[in-house]
């Protein structure tokens, strides 16, 4: 295999890249990277592509993503959650399941979130986790975001447990914040966990780094989208980034009579373009 996807059920306590790169190492591979960071303290789903399967990241990562967490109300961290230094604190004795549920509708659609300072995102060229750490609070970008289907659970003490679907970037720290600011009271993040990553869930994540069954070679990987099977003739002409003729309009990927993944491409109609090729050159 010369590339692959690996679906972790990552553990609190690490970072997204150190839990990538045990993966890689276990699987045999050099190359590596990730789609979609998750904090060091959040747990689940963390899609890890591999060997040349670093080259489909823009296909694999998906638009959405779906978390579970707990909001915490009465304290706010500098973090935006339970890890961080206490900023605030507030008595919140007096709220009910359904005032944090009556303000859901407000985060749901389309709108702007402000980035926590403590992320990844650069601010004059420096990630604001660093300055943070340096004591400087640089005003934050804000970004679009897209969030819908809330689920809620019961307030029980000082937490809500609730699950959303959320467009890539979106934190689900800033949410709680926010909540909790629509409600004039701090409020943070806790047990963050990712349930859902584009195509992908957590019912097919592993929480070791080699389970066979949560590895999925690059064709796997890529099935949601069409396929152009090709013979051996149009497979030496996509090594060499040759458009042949096929139906298909948009993004579909092409594979070989083995299912192989050879390059993935876009269609007029009447031709198909390969813009990312993942095949050697074909043999004969």
């Amino acid at each position: 295999m010369t590339g692959g996807v690996y679906l972790l059920d990552k553990a609190a306590g690490v970072t997204s890249r150190r839990a990538a790169m045990a993966v890689a190492r276990a699987n045999g591979f050099k190359k590596y990277g990730h789609c979609g960071t998750l904090d060091p303290d959040a747990t689940g789903l963390l899609v890890v592509i591999l060997g040349k399967a670093t080259r489909l990241a823009p296909y694999i990562s998906g638009d959405t993503k779906r978390y579970s967490f707990d909001m915490v109300t009465g304290v706010l961290t500098d973090t935006l959650d339970m890890s961080g230094k206490v900023l605030k604190e507030a008595d919140c004795s007096h709220l009910s399941t359904s005032d944090i549920v009556g303000r859901l509708p407000e985060f749901t659609g389309t709108f702007r979130q402000k980035v926590p300072l403590f992320s990844a995102v650069r601010v004059d060229g420096k990630r604001g986790y660093k300055l943070a750490r340096q004591g400087e609070t640089p005003e934050m970008p804000e970004r679009t975001v897209t969030v819908t289907d809330w689920e809620s659970g019961e307030l029980s003490g000082s937490r809500i447990p609730l699950e959303v679907t959320v467009s890539t970037g979106t934190y689900i720290r800033a949410l709680a914040r926010d909540i909790g600011e629509a409600l004039s009271i701090p409020a943070v993040a806790d047990n963050i966990r990712r349930t859902m990553a584009g195509p992908f869930t957590i019912s097919q994540a592993s929480k070791l780094d080699d389970h066979k069954e949560s590895l999925l070679s690059m064709a796997e990987a890529m099935k949601g989208y069409p396929q152009i099977i090709v013979n051996a003739t149009q497979a030496q002409g996509i090594f060499h980034g040759n458009s042949f003729v096929a139906k298909n309009t948009g993004i579909a990927v092409a594979v070989d009579t083995a299912g192989n993944l050879l390059a993935v491409g876009i269609g007029d109609g009447v031709l198909f373009q390969p813009k990312v090729v993942l095949t050697d050159e074909v043999k004969r």
